[in-house]
């Protein structure tokens, strides 16, 4: 017979020692393997294997290079022969991320009966696909690959400013897979590079605004005199077809030690660039690389800019490849002060 407690209820458990209704005394640790095991034993960082219970094969997570989701087998058939499967693995465990699992039930074609009440709003036939991840090639890394030449091809060609060709990135930002994946190629260019802050020129620089979202790094503005508050000014330059212009940086966006990468959508006479790598010695800081979507070589901004301390000028997209001329009107007179 149970005993009594202190609040009138009765005992679930038997009094008697000997009885077989009494719980018997716990072991430490777990009871199984399917259970999480003693105090102090949880699992590490290390990834679920094949034959423990909780490896699913078909888990699948983010690869920021591309942003699509994949399995770790189809992740590691892509990087094979690149890097070790050990590598891939770590690449898998710290740096993609996980795709979060959806928290309602799929409702099953050919269902019997009526739809329940709290399915019908997630059936399959509401859930949107999800548009197509293009991942970037070897190829497509080249400055003359097929990438290359198709955002070339939508980038126009005016006279301007007393240029007789002028090449307008309006006609890139008609197309936002194409200026996304030039976001991409200069993502995955600095990717490892070990950069601490993404600068970009005024203005059309800041088009690239996304690169620094992909590599998860600030983004700092680099603007012309009077336009920010808190600055630190530069010394005048010149452009190819502009007077003489001072470059700002807020201050404390750039503190020493920093490496940055310095981004603008052309490297024609260097000006710029010039002025963008004095700011950032001034700073005490690292200028890794200076990177442009279009390189205008016959002008020498690569050269200029490489005396001035750059370590390396990358230009994406050569001269040659931009033969699109745009379309104008009769009568167009040539404008821009």
């Amino acid at each position: 017979m149970g005993r009594i407690n202190s609040d009138g209820r009765k005992e679930r458990h038997s009094g008697d020692p000997k009885s077989s209704v009494k719980a018997p005394p716990k072991k430490g640790g777990g009871g199984g393997k399917f259970t999480m095991g003693k105090v102090g034993s949880e699992r590490d960082d290390r990834p679920l294997e094949e034959g423990d219970p909780n490896y699913d094969p078909d888990e699948k997570r983010v690869d920021p290079d591309d942003g699509v989701a994949y399995t770790f087998e189809a992740l590691a058939e892509f990087y094979k022969g690149k890097f070790s499967k050990q590598a891939v693995r770590e690449y898998w465990d710290k740096t993609c991320t996980a795709v979060k699992r959806e928290r309602y039930i799929k409702v099953k074609d050919g269902l019997l009966g009526p739809t329940p009440y709290w399915a019908a709003p997630f059936s399959k036939a509401k859930v949107k696909p999800k548009p197509e991840v293009k991942r970037l090639t070897p190829d497509d890394m080249e400055g003359k690959g097929p990438l290359a030449k198709e955002i070339a091809a939508v980038i126009p060609n005016f006279p301007f400013k007393k240029l007789d060709k002028y090449y307008d990135i309006q006609g890139l930002l008609h197309h936002p897979k194409l200026l996304n994946a030039m976001c991409a190629i200069f993502a995955k260019r600095y990717r490892r590079s070990g950069i601490t802050k993404v600068c970009a020129f005024e203005a059309r620089g800041f088009l690239f605004a996304t690169v620094s979202i992909k590599l998860g790094v600030p983004f700092i503005m680099l603007r012309k005199d009077g336009k920010m508050p808190n600055t630190v000014s530069s010394a005048p330059y010149t452009k190819e077809y502009e007077d003489v212009n001072t470059l700002c940086v807020q201050k404390g966006a750039i503190v020493k030690g920093d490496k940055v990468v310095l981004i603008d959508d052309f490297v024609a006479t260097g000006g710029t660039l010039c002025a963008g790598i004095e700011l950032m010695k001034a700073m005490k800081a690292e200028v890794v690389e200076c990177g442009c979507m279009i390189e205008l070589e016959e002008l020498g901004g690569r050269e200029r800019a490489m005396k001035a301390g750059a370590k390396n000028v990358w230009g994406f997209i050569k001269e040659d490849l931009l033969t699109t001329e745009a379309k104008l009107p009769d009568g167009n007179v040539v404008d821009g002060k």
